[in-house]
Formats: C-alpha cells, structure tokens, sequence
C-alpha cells in the first residue's frame, strides 16, 4: 500500500500544531485547523513541482537532510521553550516557503485567509511554522535513502493533493497536471465560464439547480405516459424527480462554491495596461503597483514625506540583503511603471522590527533598499530618479510584541518625491 503523506501530517502534525498555533498566534484552533487543511496540500504540492527535475528533487533532498528531524517531532515542546524557539521555526519556515512557493505566496495567503478567517499576517505566519512539519515528515520517510526514491514517493502523491486541495488554490499554484478530482482542475473549468458570464450576482450556476431535474423529470415522465404505467409509474417518477434534484442541486453547490472561491481570489488582483503597451500582472488590489499608479495618476495627491508604499512581493534571505528570484515580477513592475511615468522620481525606505542589535538592523535595512534601488536600475531605470536610505527598527507600523507586527514592521517601501 503506498504512503499518503497528507494522512501522516494529519495524524503527526496538523492537530498538535493547530493547539499549539492557535494559541501563540492568538486565533482560534478551528480557524488555525482549516488553514492548515489548504497548507499541508498546497506545500506538498510545491514540493511535487520542485521534484520534477532531478536538480529540483536534489535541492529537496538537501532540504530535508538539514532538518532537525528530533525537535521537530515534539511540537508541544518547540512552543513551550519560549520565543527564541519558534522564532527559529519561523525563520526555518521562511527560507522553505520562499524557496516552495516563490511569488505564488501571496496568491496562497490570501486564498486561506479567505477560506479559514485567518488575518493574513496569522495566514503568513502558520505558513512559516506548518513548512518545517511538513518536511520533517517527508525527511522521516526517505531518510537513510536515495533521491530516486523520493522522487517516486512525490510523484505517488499527485493525487492525494489534488483531491484535499482547496477551491481556487490549484489555480494559484499551477498544478494543472496533478489529475483526478483535484480543485486546479475544476477550478480551470469553471473560470472560463465565470470570465464570460452575464448572470446577475447569485452564482452563474444557480440555474442548473432547477433546469437539469426539469428537463430529466419530464423525459422520465413522457417515456412513462407513453408506456400507459398509470399512477404507480407517476408515483415513482416523482421519487426519481426528487432524487436527481437533490443531486443536482448538490453538485451545482459544489460547483458554486469553487466558483466563489475562485472568483473571490481573482476579485483581489491587480492587472493594468500601461500606456507604454506593458500589462502589469500577478499583482495584489492593493499592492505596491496599483497603489503606486493611483498616486501617480491622480493630480489631486500631493506628494509629502509621509505617504509611502509597501512592496508586498519581495523576498531576501533571512538575515541578509540577497533578493530571491521570486522578487523579479514585482520589481519588473515597478520599473515599467517608472518607464511609463518618465518624471516620476522614488525613495526606497528600509525598514526592520526592533529584534537583535540596532546597529546591525540599520545595515541590514540601508543594504536592503540599495539592493532594490540597484535591481531598478539593472530593469532599465535612470539611477538619477532613484534614491535609498535605511531606516533599521525605527518608524514600525506595528506592534513588535507580536511575530505579525514583526513581520509588517520588516518592510521595504517607497515614496513619490516627484510626479
């Protein structure tokens, strides 16, 4: 019998984990529960597509092989050790959700926050811990073995993501060829109808509740007229009437529910075609790039001191200045706006939390906003137009008591100096 490794983390980690979550992130277990039911797939998954290359299923392998595979079999005893403990876990965490999901993180977030209720900083935050589990799990059952054998065992999984995978996500994360029921799948299928769609607000679909029993129920009842069954034949058709319709109406919830959720995904992205012919994509509502051409196109918002962007797709390298590759789509972004708005002058503004040494926050931040200011310029960018200053723990917009307001306070962002 072959291995489900979505059953082992239910049985090993998911229940453990979402009592201990629950409460060191301040959400309840229910909600932490159902987030980690989108996770534990949509990370397996990840690791499936990064497999598929033998350099790929190589990086996994060295993965899992760093893992302290003994700690990470007691969660209890991780989350009572203090904070130091699970800060590791989420900086562990990190570095793995970066290198499984990439730019796709986002999209990921913001679909389970939607489906569990989770903020999307507890949603960030849960993703960081459950990773580490995850793969710890998956390091237990290749250990002592090679990379031919985990390949085999990933790739035995297709289906077992594709059928505990939420609505929408399969769509987020590209798993278009993970087969059988999988959500990516239904998901695509119902997308092109939602995009070409007229009906009113309600569910496109809500009319197959009502017109598949219809049109079923009067053919059954026509062949029985026809027969001269009488009223035993009429009597069993209404049963049969009442059956399909519940069916039906049933699978055309089901079908609804992918639906909305999908929709409620697409309903938070960004897509503008710049004048200079460049469509930006990929992009959040309320991201970086439609904030930052709203501003730009709207005469009546005086540029000030104050009023500063958050990019929301940037990736370093826990403790370092190294962007990640996922970071180049948003970046790419942003230049092209710069491109399309000639005179548009930014400053990049570094920002940390208040955690480890101030003068090394300071670095750390001042060498993270060159390093984005640089990558504009390598994008084609006029270095003229472009300034950086780092600003370590200071100016937080949140709370650093918290690990979610740590995380809002490590930031990079810009502000318009001239438009």
């Amino acid at each position: 019998m072959s291995i489900n490794l979505l059953d082992l983390v239910k049985d090993q980690v998911t229940g453990q984990l979402a009592k201990q979550a629950s409460s060191f992130l301040g959400e309840s277990e229910s909600s932490v529960t159902s987030a980690l039911g989108g996770m534990m797939p949509a990370l397996l998954g990840s690791v499936i597509q990064k497999s598929a290359t033998p350099s790929g299923a190589q990086g996994i392998m060295d993965m899992v092989s760093k893992l302290d595979l003994g700690s990470l079999s007691n969660i209890a005893g991780l989350f009572g050790g203090g904070a130091s403990n699970v800060n590791g876990l989420l900086n562990s965490g990190g570095g793995i959700v970066d290198t499984l999901l990439g730019n796709k993180a986002g999209g990921v977030i913001d679909a389970i926050s939607g489906l569990s209720g989770l903020k999307s900083g507890s949603t960030s935050s849960l993703l960081k811990l459950a990773a580490p589990f995850l793969m710890s799990v998956i390091g237990n059952q290749v250990k002592g073995k090679g990379v031919s054998f985990l390949t085999d065992m990933l790739m035995g999984q297709k289906s077992n993501v594709a059928k505990a995978l939420p609505a929408g996500l399969g769509s987020v994360l590209g798993f278009a060829d993970f087969g059988g029921s999988s959500s990516s799948s239904s998901t695509s299928r119902t997308t092109t109808t939602t995009s070409s769609s007229t009906t009113p607000s309600g569910g496109g679909n809500s009319w197959l509740k009502w017109l598949l029993p219809i049109l079923l129920g009067a053919a059954v009842l026509y062949w029985l007229s026809t027969k001269g069954c009488g009223k035993a034949a009429v009597d069993a058709t209404t049963d049969v009437v009442a059956a399909v319709d519940s069916t039906a109406m049933k699978a055309a919830d089901a079908a609804g529910a992918a639906v909305d959720s999908m929709g409620a995904t697409m309903d938070k992205l960004f897509s503008y075609k710049l004048a200079s012919g460049f469509e930006l994509v990929g992009a959040a509502k309320d991201g970086v790039e439609s904030q930052l051409v709203s501003f730009v196109e709207d005469n009546t918002k005086a540029i000030d001191k104050n009023t500063w962007f958050n990019f929301d797709r940037l990736l370093f390298d826990t403790g370092k200045s190294t962007l990640q590759a996922g970071s180049k789509e948003q970046l790419t972004n942003v230049a092209e706006i710069l491109k399309a708005f000639p005179i548009v002058k930014l400053k990049i503004g570094g920002y940390t939390d208040n955690t480890g040494d101030p003068k090394a926050n300071q670095k750390l931040s001042t060498d993270r906003a060159f390093t984005v200011m640089n990558e504009l310029v390598a994008l084609g960018v006029d270095k003229a137009r472009l300034s950086a200053e780092g600003y370590g723990d200071k100016f937080p917009v949140a709370d650093n008591a918290t690990e979610e307001g740590r995380q809002q306070n490590r930031r990079i962002a810009l502000r318009v100096t001239e438009k």
